[in-house]
């Protein structure tokens, strides 16, 4: 399996990547600035992608989500963010993430995320889910 990191903190990244190899991906880039997602994406066709919202660039991990999606509908997205905004959460399912997940999430939480999309399945993280049900 092949997987795309979208992140600009090295130190975050790496851990992703990290992540990602104990998953079982053989395959996984790294980018950190949006204007190279779109073709690294074209050339790598990944399974999965962990996409941060805030990039350095002319495009969001949201936008570029939408843009990745609409092209290749089959590759699964995770958003892992620090934005707990009911708003981002919304953006990012309407633009077709098949997970939301914080960077308050424990290595573990993100193990299961990365679970239950590879099964096809949408996975909201806990911290996400527990702001809902205060509201």
């Amino acid at each position: 399996m092949k997987a795309v990191v979208v992140e600009d903190f090295k130190l975050i990244a790496d851990v992703w990547v990290s992540l990602l190899k104990d998953s079982g991906f053989e395959s996984i880039d790294v980018f950190k600035h949006s204007n190279e997602v779109i073709m690294g994406v074209e050339r790598i066709q990944p399974d999965l992608i962990f996409m941060d919202i805030n990039l350095p660039g002319d495009k969001s991990g949201l936008d570029l989500t939408e843009e990745i999606l609409a092209r290749f509908p089959l590759i699964k997205i995770v958003v892992l963010t620090i934005h707990t905004e009911p708003t981002y959460v919304q953006r990012a399912l309407q633009a077709g993430a098949y997970g939301y997940i914080t960077k308050n999430s424990s290595v573990s939480e993100i193990r299961q995320g990365i679970q239950e999309v590879l099964a096809g399945n949408i996975y909201i993280c806990k911290e996400i889910e527990n702001q809902q049900l205060k509201h």
